[in-house]
Formats: structure tokens, sequence, C-alpha cells
């Protein structure tokens, strides 16, 4: 018997409905299977959808207490939704199985995966592996935290599928066989989730269960795990790494031999240089062409609102890099653009999620000459530097920014923050900025 054949005799509940539940009821109904779909919120988002296009759903929506979840085989649940919540815990404590997406997934795919996780820089080193892997000829799946569903992916014909997970959709997995795997980063995020940083760490490693391939960040101790294939990435050491030639040329290097220059690479930036490296080293086990990567590398561009140049005014760079969520991402970005300008105006703020800032002081007082400080948490940040200002609004930062800032200066949106305390999300924010910047 088959796994879908089995799921087929039992009672299944979906937690958490929103894009993660619809993708789901999908693909159970694709597969003449009926669950039953349980919400908290009293009319949460695709809720019509499924009234008119699944009506023979039960659907619970409502306090979790009136969910009956003990009282179903398995329980697949939306990332969203942590599994303290007592309910979820009481239903796992009493035998009911829980697990995601994802490990649903793995459960049903036999079809190589490459899968990627990380505090910062998951989408764009999935987005260019995938442009890397068009370029060589092979078809591709992206899907996992970006793009398609998962389980959207299980039914196309496919040669690779590339997977970004976060640490929640982790925590419920434990199937997943992958050809390569790698944790890009690991820094402070989601405190406002996890008892402790082991404890998000922890969450990340699920990613290396079951690889042929580790690949680790040899500049972060907290990537790392013993491994019988193991390949190291690292800006100036590692098995993947860059090294400048006798004549000054910068090579991506591997296994101490050139492989291309870095200026083949179209994306600026030290930090996308490691994201190049991290592609080369997941890829490896694919024997993909030089010229492939080259290809993808010069015509990729980048992700919106990361580290995104969106204007030059009066010999003033300004970068919207909005998707810097968390203060790893905020660091990364400073010292990725440092090295191309006299000093930098940091707008930072939003929700800081619990967050400790006090990886931010050295950076901060090394590269930047003012910060701009708004949001929920914006008094959190003033005390790191000697020249801040706090306003109430992007727009009042902005113009403050753009008051501190000299010629040969970057204006940077990295705001070491999650957006919802004031825009629905970091593209919506980002976009706000970008509009101001081109109304200078």
């Amino acid at each position: 018997m088959n796994y879908l054949d089995k799921l087929k005799q039992q009672h299944i509940t979906i937690l958490g409905l929103g894009i993660t539940g619809l993708g789901i009821v999908r693909f159970m109904v694709q597969h003449g299977i009926t669950p039953k779909v349980v919400d908290t919120r009293a009319v949460p988002p695709g809720a019509d959808w499924l009234a008119h296009n699944v009506p023979e759903c039960e659907a619970v929506f409502g306090p979790l207490a009136e969910a009956a979840l003990t009282c179903t085989d398995l329980i697949i649940i939306s990332p969203g939704i942590p599994l303290y919540d007592q309910y979820v815990a009481h239903a796992i404590a009493q035998g009911t199985e829980v697990i995601g997406d994802v490990e649903l997934f793995a459960r049903l795919n036999d079809k190589p995966v490459v899968a990627v996780t990380g505090s910062n820089g998951k989408s764009t080193v999935v987005s260019l592996a995938t442009e890397v892997c068009k370029a060589a000829g092979l078809n591709v799946g992206l899907g996992g935290n970006i793009g398609t569903s998962v389980l959207d992916l299980l039914d196309q014909d496919l040669d690779l599928i590339v997977l970004e997970l976060s640490s929640f959709q982790l925590e419920t997995t434990q199937s997943l066989k992958c050809a390569s795997a790698m944790i890009l980063n690991i820094t402070e995020d989601h405190m406002d989730r996890y008892p402790d940083f082991d404890a998000y760490c922890a969450a990340k490693k699920r990613i290396y269960q079951q690889t042929d391939l580790l690949v680790y960040n040899k500049d972060d101790p907290q990537t790392y795990q013993a491994h019988k294939h193991l390949r190291s990435v690292g800006q100036s050491t590692g098995d993947y790494c860059v090294s400048t030639s006798s004549e000054g040329t910068s090579y991506f290097c591997v296994l101490g031999e050139a492989f291309l220059p870095v200026d083949c690479l179209s994306m600026p930036g030290k930090h996308n240089q490691f994201n190049a490296l991290s592609v080369i080293a997941l890829l490896s086990p694919f024997g993909i062409s030089k010229k492939a990567f080259e290809q993808a590398f010069g015509q990729f561009g980048g992700l919106s609102h990361r580290c995104q140049l969106v204007a030059e005014v009066n010999g003033i760079q300004y970068f919207n890099d909005s998707k810097a969520t968390n203060v790893g991402a905020t660091v990364a970005a400073l010292e990725s653009l440092a090295d191309g300008c006299n000093k930098i105006v940091l707008i930072l703020g939003g929700d800081a999620k619990g967050a400790d800032t006090a990886p931010l002081v050295v950076p901060l007082k090394a590269y930047c000459r003012a910060i701009v400080c708004f949001g929920q948490d914006a008094d959190l940040f003033m005390p790191l530097h000697d020249d801040a200002t706090k306003v109430a609004t992007l727009q009042e930062a902005v113009i403050a920014a753009n008051k501190h800032a000299i010629a040969g200066d970057i204006v940077l949106l990295a705001p070491a923050c999650a957006s919802i305390d004031m825009y629905p999300n970091y593209m919506v924010r980002g976009d706000e900025f970008s509009k101001l910047v081109e109304g200078l």
C-alpha cells in the first residue's frame, strides 16, 4: 500500500487555512481525500474559496478547544502554528501524529531535492540555483517557503526540486531526503517563537537529517554538523571560497581551483559572492557545466527588497533591504555595502521580535554616519549610535536620512525588524521606501 492509499483510510485534519492550508486542501481533494479544516480565526483567508469549491469539507473556525484535535489520526499543521500550542501539544501527547506539508511532500516525493535554510539569504540562493539549473537545460521546480507549494511540485515532470525551508517548516519535517542541503547562516530570529537560541538552531539543523551532501558556512560554526560527505563555503577560506590571483583578479574557487571570475556575478556585495559560492556547492552533485553557472550569474540581478539599489540622488545611493527583518541580516547588509561608499546612513525599526541588538553595536560604529529609527521598537536602537534620530514614519526617516547623508554615502533601509507593526509585510514597506526615494 502506498502512502496516499494509507491517507485515504485516515481521518485527517488540516490545521490552519491561508496559503499553506489551501494548498494542502487542494492536494487532498485532487487525490480523493476529504479532510477536516480547522482555523482559530472566525473567517480565515481562503474560507470563501473552501465553501464554494469544497463544500463537503467540514470546517471548524474559532477556538481550538472546539476542534476535537485528539479525535483525528493525522494533523497537517501550517508552519505559523507552534507545536507548543496547548491543544496541539495535548493531541501529540494523546498519540495524534502532527506533520507539515513539507513532511507530506517528503513521504511522497521521488525526485532529487536541494534544500536551503538559514536566517538570511535563503530566497536569493534558491532563486539563483533555480536559474543555474534552467541555464543547464534542467526541468527544475522551486518551492517551499518561496514560489510554488511543495505539494504542487509532486505532479510536475521535474529533474530536480529546489526548496527554501524555514525553521517553522523544519520543525515538523523528518523524512526529507536531499541530494544536498545547507544552512547558510544562523543569527537570532523568531525569539518570540523559540525558548532560546539553541532551540532555533536545532530546528534549522533538522534540514541535515537525511542529506547526501552537507554544505555549511565555514564562517558560522552554528551551521556545522559532522557528516560523511561534507563541504564548506567561506568568503576567504573553505572548499568553496573567493581567492585573488597574483594579477589581482578575484575568482570563485572550488577545492583550490579557480572556477569563475567573481566579476561574472551581476549582483553586488560580498554577501552575494557567498550566495553564489553556496549555489556552486549545492549543485555540485549534478554535473552542471561552468557555462550554465556563468550565464545565470550574469543574468540574475537579485530579488526585490534585498540590498536593491533604488536610485542615486546627488551622489548618494539609496538601497532597499526591507527583507532585512532581523539583526543578522542588517549586519550582513552593512558589511557587504561598506566597501563601496564613504559612510552609511541606516534606517532601522519595526517589530524586533524580542531580538538581541548587541551584534549591531560594532558595525554601526564602524560603518554608519548616523542612524534613523522608527516604528514600534525605535527606542531599542536609539542608544546604539552617537548620532541617532527618532521619527514617526518611514517618510520622515527618508527625509532625515537624506539630510544626514553626503555625496559618496549610502542610505540603507535595513530595519532589523519585521514590518507588521506598520505594514502588511516587508514588501509593502520596501515599496514605500522606493517611492519615497524616487520622490527625492
